[in-house]
């Protein structure tokens, strides 16, 4: 049986653009690692300082499968009124944003919020509007002070509001067991789990041998900023340098960031610029990867981290690592990958730059390899955010009510007479007619690939008994020449299930040549009488309220007029709270059917 392919709208806090090409760059591997699996889509809000001449720009492209949505609008001057004004011009950058994935990729089945700072606020609005539920990665870097008790009290921006968006997320993956004890202590409780960031692998880099020229190298990459603490791995290199003569060392520093000037100064100072410690800022990827795979190991100084992407880099492509116990790389450095050390410690980071320099030879590679793969390769973080998916998404839409029906994620549906709207929930799908038939009007049948198709009369469903859980049969039992066998098989095959119909009110002044029953429900059973009804009692209703659609026994009226067209639309938006409309039976285990 297939997987459903859910349709998953990400809402990213962080993500690159042109006013930051690197900025969330771990969130744009989620969003692409889940393509395979699910259709995707996402929403990146930003204030873009360049933009002039109109206050919004809404850029929509198909990047590596994800439909992607960036919104930029324009800044407000400073002051109390203009940051009012520069949240409402916020709030209706994301409008347009939501607006451009409705028409694209139609209504999410799902929610991915990436930081709730944000992206977090605007998945509750839709939830509480839309009824659409979400799910939460936490990529924020935890406070270890007061985790590991060093400090009574921390500080949450928001705090109440963040709660509430907690409170109501089906599921908040943090990448760390740290991050989730740190927001458990803060107060923050929700259905907390653990699914570690995404490392991407390149097969050629996993193959790459090291330089073997004698020299022992080491690569740090970050943002350089002081919590990062770089300066104390400059000062270790320094006296292992200087006061232990060892020459054959490199310390390479990869990245940009508001330390760098001070840290440039720093070796200059201690006279290692440019003999053991080299700066390269920002470089590209392959250029990443080529120096990670030449080291003979990694260091992280963190005060703080969350997880820690480039150290699990580092483990997946075989080099050791030193790293703090700073939060996240306590979860994914054993022995067998690395060492951790105590933060801002200069004489434990001294001690484990030796040895590394001694032994870093001795970590087996292949073992590092697949130890990062089982861990963070796409493949694993994209089943296991998935099933987090499966379990969050509990509520579906059936029948032309769209009424909500629940159900387990372990459960087997079958949708019986798909036709050209089948379920999407539905595991398996049974239709009779694939060509052009009287009972569809003008409609083809649509086979989505995350479904099964079987061809087959729905009086002779060719499954065992109880196979399914759950059964949809939405406007069909109305064209079945035999209700009672029809819902015997029904029966006969799930454990429950979702039957809808027209109700007599609509087959009085709608009705179908295609339409053999009107069907009612009395209690928990459904009659069947033979449908008399054969003209509409006015076909002036009949024409406008199929308005601009074609197919059907009378003619109906075509207009652009906009007038009309909102009548229209109000008219079938409410037409289900008639009674009498649309019958609806909800069972569990049997229903008993009869005909008059």
């Amino acid at each position: 049986m297939k997987d459903i392919r859910y349709n998953i709208l990400f809402l990213a806090s962080w993500y690159p653009s042109r006013v930051n090409k690197v900025l969330g760059m771990f969130v744009k591997r989620k969003a692409e690692t889940m393509t395979p699996k699910c259709d995707v889509s996402l929403i990146y809000v930003t204030m873009d300082k360049s933009l002039t001449g109109r206050n919004y720009e809404v850029d929509t492209v198909t990047e590596n499968n994800v439909f992607t949505v960036r919104v930029y609008f324009a800044p407000v001057s400073s002051g109390i009124i203009n940051k009012i004004f520069f949240n409402l011009r916020y709030i209706k950058s994301w409008y347009y944003g939501y607006k451009a994935v409705l028409k694209k990729s139609g209504k999410p089945d799902l929610i991915h919020v990436n930081v709730i700072d944000r992206a977090g606020y605007i998945a509750l609005l839709l939830k509480w509007l839309r009824n659409i539920p979400y799910v939460i990665t936490e990529h924020s870097t935890p406070d270890v002070k007061f985790l590991r008790g060093e400090t009574s009290s921390t500080h949450i921006p928001l705090f109440f509001l963040k709660k509430i968006a907690v409170r109501n997320a089906a599921f908040i993956n943090v990448d760390s067991n740290p991050s989730m004890e740190y927001w458990n202590k803060a107060g923050l409780y929700g259905n907390y789990g653990v699914i570690g960031n995404v490392v991407e692998v390149h097969q050629s880099f996993l193959e790459m041998e090291k330089k073997n020229d004698g020299i022992k190298r080491a690569v740090h990459i970050s943002m350089l900023m002081e919590r990062k603490n770089v300066a104390d791995i400059i000062r270790a290199y320094a006296h292992i340098y200087h006061k232990l003569d060892r020459k054959n060392i490199e310390f390479h520093v990869i990245g940009e960031g508001e330390q760098k000037a001070m840290l440039l100064k720093l070796a200059g100072e201690l006279q290692v610029l440019d003999k053991c410690v080299f700066f390269h800022g920002f470089v590209d990827e392959s250029t990443k990867l080529e120096m990670i795979v030449n080291s003979d190991f990694h260091i992280l100084n963190s005060d703080e981290e969350g997880f820690s992407v480039v150290t699990a880099e580092a483990i997946l492509y075989g080099i050791p690592v030193i790293a703090t116990r700073c939060g996240g790389p306590e979860d994914f450095v054993p022995e067998e990958a690395g060492i951790l050390i105590s933060r801002r410690n200069l004489n434990e980071l001294i001690e484990a730059i030796v040895y590394m320099l001694d032994n870093s030879g001795k970590y087996d590679k292949k073992t590092l390899q697949e130890f990062g793969k089982s861990r963070f390769s796409p493949e694993v973080i994209r089943e296991k955010t998935y099933e987090a998916y499966k379990k969050s998404i509990l509520r579906w839409r059936a029948g032309n009510t769209h009424s909500v029906i629940e159900i387990t994620p372990s459960w087997k549906v079958l949708d019986v007479g798909s036709g050209h709207q089948p379920n999407r929930r539905a595991n398996v799908i049974l239709e009779r007619y694939l060509e052009e038939t009287i009972h569809r009007t003008t409609q083809k049948v649509e086979i989505p690939d995350d479904k099964n198709m079987i061809i087959a009369d729905a009086h002779f469903i060719p499954f065992k008994d109880k196979s399914f859980d759950y059964v949809i049969a939405s406007h069909i039992a109305e064209h079945v020449d035999n209700p009672t066998e029809f819902c015997s098989e029904l029966r006969r095959v799930a454990r429950s299930g979702y039957i809808e119909t027209p109700g007599p009110f609509t087959e009085l002044l709608l009705p179908s040549k295609s339409h053999k029953w009107v069907v009612k429900k009395e209690g928990q059973n459904l009659v069947f009488k033979h449908n008399p009804y054969v003209k509409p009692v006015s076909s002036a209703f009949f024409s406008f309220f199929y308005l601009n659609r074609d197919g059907y026994s009378e003619n109906t009226i075509h207009s652009k007029n906009p007038v009309l067209k909102l009548l229209n639309w109000m008219l079938i938006k409410f037409w289900r709270f008639i009674p009498g409309t649309f019958t609806i039976l909800k069972w569990n285990d049997r229903f008993d059917a009869k005909t008059e």
